[in-house]
């Protein structure tokens, strides 16, 4: 007999809300993951391809694995045995085998990432969602509109709870057109890149959600203020990939890892001593094995303890890409030294901190030496001291870099990721 999944959807609530209870120490909770991965690390990882006979050695024994490398041999990570042909065919036409669904990443660095969840799985990821981000909703019945340029069988889930409303607004059919219906549909809780967030935060409406969540995007401080400022109550970010769901934010709006379901190593970024990168094992995942896998964000972790009392580690910004750190020529007489890594946060910083006025901006690496520093036109008055606050930025890290300054229209693509700061020279 099939449960319900709404069935499923609470009991994995009940677990994560039991966890949270119990896991209240850094000691608690690693000690949680030891005992998690040594049973992943044997039972789960030899169910597919490339893991095979490998079981039971300690986690640093097993390679890191990238984007690049999972897609090339995709068929290996998952017990499907789809390869990424195939499941680029079967997110396509909607053809996944039953009880499963494959779903895609928006391309946004170049190329699509797949990824192979189960039912269970779809109904595990939103009952910790529910867990962390609305622990009450089974109190009351709430409408959820989710507004992105993609739709998943992950959001099915919502529908399936018994308690959830979910309407998804795709965002290809265009923002205005999609913003007039959430409007009207009026629902509690709202879930959008921030770019939308904030669209919704200008326009003219009686849209008044009792819940605001950000997702898929760099939430930057600017759009944070207007968006908290329209709507009366804090953003809370929800931190999830093609990879799978990594953070969500507590009722506070401090955004806590998912440590009782995922294990996090750190690399260093480039040209920082603060932002990291994340490593990621997915314990709980058993459709699509994520073991040791790197991820292209940068975080900059908190180290100071949440008022919500959960001792989850907070991260206090995900601030960007590492493909979009900065590398930037160094001065004649210095080109035997590696190229200035700047990354986006101080980039960010730097331009915002010019001017009361600007809030918004793109900064772009066009090439090694030379860097594009757009303003919207309501800011032009702020462009030489933007320019100015660039230039000096880049010469205190050692760099001879030229800035193309201008202010013109900055227009938002729907559909696609926004991102201000961008390096888009190898």
């Amino acid at each position: 007999m099939i449960r319900p999944p709404a069935i499923d959807i609470l009991a994995a609530y009940a677990r994560a809300r039991w966890l949270a209870s119990r896991l209240t120490s850094r000691t608690a909770i690693e000690a949680w993951q030891a005992r998690s991965l040594k049973h992943f690390l044997a039972r789960r990882i030899p169910a597919v391809a490339a893991y095979e006979g490998q079981g039971s050695r300690r986690l640093e024994a097993y390679a890191p694995i990238d984007k690049a490398g999972m897609m090339a041999a995709f068929e290996r990570y998952n017990i499907l045995g789809l390869d990424a042909q195939a499941a680029r065919k079967a997110w396509q036409d909607g053809t996944a085998p039953r009880g499963f669904a494959v779903g895609a990443s928006t391309g946004t660095s170049g190329n699509r990432g797949f990824y192979v969840v189960s039912d269970a799985e779809r109904h595990a990821w939103l009952g910790v969602i529910l867990a962390r981000g609305l622990p009450g909703f089974w109190r009351q019945r709430l409408r959820v509109a989710v507004m992105l340029s993609a739709n998943s069988r992950l959001y099915d889930a919502a529908n399936e709870s018994g308690r959830l409303a979910l309407r998804f607004f795709n965002l290809n059919d265009g923002l205005d057109r999609q913003a007039s219906a959430v409007e009207a549909w009026r629902p509690d809780v709202v879930i959008a890149p921030p770019k939308v967030l904030r669209r919704l935060a200008e326009r003219d409406s009686a849209l008044a959600p009792r819940h605001v969540f950000s997702g898929a995007e760099v939430l930057d401080p600017a759009d944070r203020r207007i968006i908290e400022a329209r709507f009366g109550s804090p953003v809370r970010e929800i931190y999830m990939a093609t990879e799978g769901l990594f953070a969500v934010a507590c009722p506070q709006g401090r955004l806590h890892l998912l440590e009782d379901h995922v294990a996090f190593e750190w690399e260093t970024a480039p040209g920082s001593e603060t932002l990291l990168a994340p490593v990621i094992t997915d314990f709980t995942r058993r459709s699509q094995i994520m073991l040791r896998y790197r991820m292209n964000d940068l975080l900059d972790l908190d180290p100071a303890p949440c008022p919500c009392g959960s001792a989850f580690t907070v991260v206090r910004a995900v601030v960007g890409r590492m493909d979009d750190v900065f590398l930037l020529a160094r001065p004649p007489g210095a080109t035997d030294l590696p190229p200035v890594a700047v990354t986006p946060d101080v980039i960010r910083n730097a331009v915002i901190d010019a001017g009361p006025c600007i809030n918004d901006f793109r900064v772009t690496q066009i090439a090694p030496d030379r860097v594009d520093l757009r303003l919207p036109r309501q800011s032009a008055a702020a462009l030489p001291d933007a320019q100015r606050a660039l230039s000096a930025l880049f010469v205190r890290h050692g760099a001879q870099v030229e800035i193309d300054a201008r202010a013109e229209a900055l227009p938002v693509s729907d559909a696609r990721k926004l991102r201000r700061v961008v390096r888009s020279c190898p």
